[in-house]
């Protein structure tokens, strides 16, 4: 499984971004599962009028067709040798067209890169017939 480092053109029109006016450095990057179905993680670190950076960390499915159900720790980061849980939210999407659905974020407090960045989501079901446990994007976070 490689990932890809989408590019600007890529991730027009793509929901569920992170970011904003303080915001110091943003990036994205994507699984390559080899399904119809992956991760795209947008990320944020932002600095507060302290200094403070916190890292915010967005991640949406890529798919086209998709059912599933909120997962408790469904989403799994690791960043920096730390690993953080969230629920991941249900999704029932029945469109024929590629859409990207929000799954779940998290926010780091007093962030410092560059890091290493692991998200795995445990979709464990079924895709066009074939069983998919785990879809994991990795990426560096820059900031």
């Amino acid at each position: 499984m490689e990932n890809k480092i989408l590019n600007d053109s890529e991730l027009n029109a793509v929901s569920g971004g992170v970011g904003g006016a303080e915001a110091i450095a943003s990036g994205s990057f994507a699984s390559n599962s080899g399904t119809n179905l992956n991760l795209l993680v947008n990320w944020s670190v932002v600095s507060d009028a302290t200094g403070q950076r916190t890292l915010q960390v967005a991640v949406s499915a890529t798919s086209y067709a998709l059912i599933s159900q909120e997962l408790y720790n469904g989403l799994q980061m690791t960043l920096n040798g730390v690993t953080y849980s969230c629920n991941s939210r249900a999704i029932n999407y029945r469109g024929a067209a590629m859409a990207t659905n929000p799954l779940g974020s998290f926010t780091i407090p007093n962030f410092r890169g560059p890091a290493a960045v692991s998200v795995v989501f445990h979709f464990n079901g079924t895709l066009s017939g074939k069983p998919v446990n785990d879809i994991i994007a990795t990426g560096t976070i820059t900031a």
